[in-house]
C-alpha cells in the first residue's frame, strides 16, 4: 500500500511539474509574440515619422487618427482571411465561391470607404504631400516586413 500512495504523490508531482512547465512556456511564447510584434509597430512608427517629418503639433494630431484608422483596416483585413479560411473548409460549389467572393468585394469596398473617410481628417492634420508619403512609407514597411518573413521563412 505505501508503494501505491508513493507512485501517487509522485505522480501528481510530476503532474504539477508538467502543468507548471506547460504553463511557463506558453507564457514565455506568448511574452515572446508581444515583445517581437512591439518591435514591429516600433518600427513602423519610426518609418512613417521620418518619412512624414511631423511637427510636434501635427504628430499630436496625427497618430490618434492614424491608430484608429490601422485598427478599423486590420479588423477588415481579419474578416478578409477569415473568409479566406472558412472557403478552404467549406465545399467548393459555385454558389458559396461566388458569395465569398462577393463578400470579399464588400470588404474590399469598405476599406476604400474607410480611406476616403480618414483621409479628410488626415488632411485637417497633415499635408497631401505627407498624406501621399504616408502612404509611400507604408507599402515601404509592408515590403521590408514581407522580405523579413520570407528571409526567416527560409532560415
Amino acid at each position: 500500500m505505501k508503494s501505491s500512495s508513493l507512485n501517487t504523490i509522485w505522480g501528481r508531482f510530476f503532474l504539477i511539474g508538467f502543468v507548471l512547465l506547460a504553463t511557463a512556456t506558453a507564457s514565455w511564447a506568448q511574452r515572446h509574440d508581444r515583445e517581437e510584434m512591439q518591435r514591429i509597430q516600433d518600427a513602423k512608427i519610426a518609418i512613417i515619422t521620418n518619412r512624414l517629418n511631423l511637427t510636434p503639433d501635427q504628430a499630436t494630431g496625427f497618430w490618434p487618427v492614424y491608430n484608429e484608422y490601422s485598427q478599423k483596416r486590420r479588423e477588415v483585413h481579419r474578416q478578409q482571411r477569415k473568409i479566406i479560411v472558412e472557403k478552404r473548409q467549406s465545399g467548393t460549389t459555385d454558389e458559396a465561391v461566388l458569395a465569398n467572393l462577393k463578400e470579399v468585394q464588400d470588404l474590399k469596398q469598405r476599406e476604400l470607404d474607410l480611406e476616403k473617410e480618414y483621409q479628410s481628417r488626415f488632411l485637417k492634420v497633415i499635408s497631401a504631400n505627407q498624406l501621399a508619403e504616408l502612404y509611400k512609407a507604408e507599402r515601404t514597411f509592408n515590403d521590408m516586413l514581407l522580405q523579413r518573413l520570407k528571409k526567416n521563412g527560409e532560415d
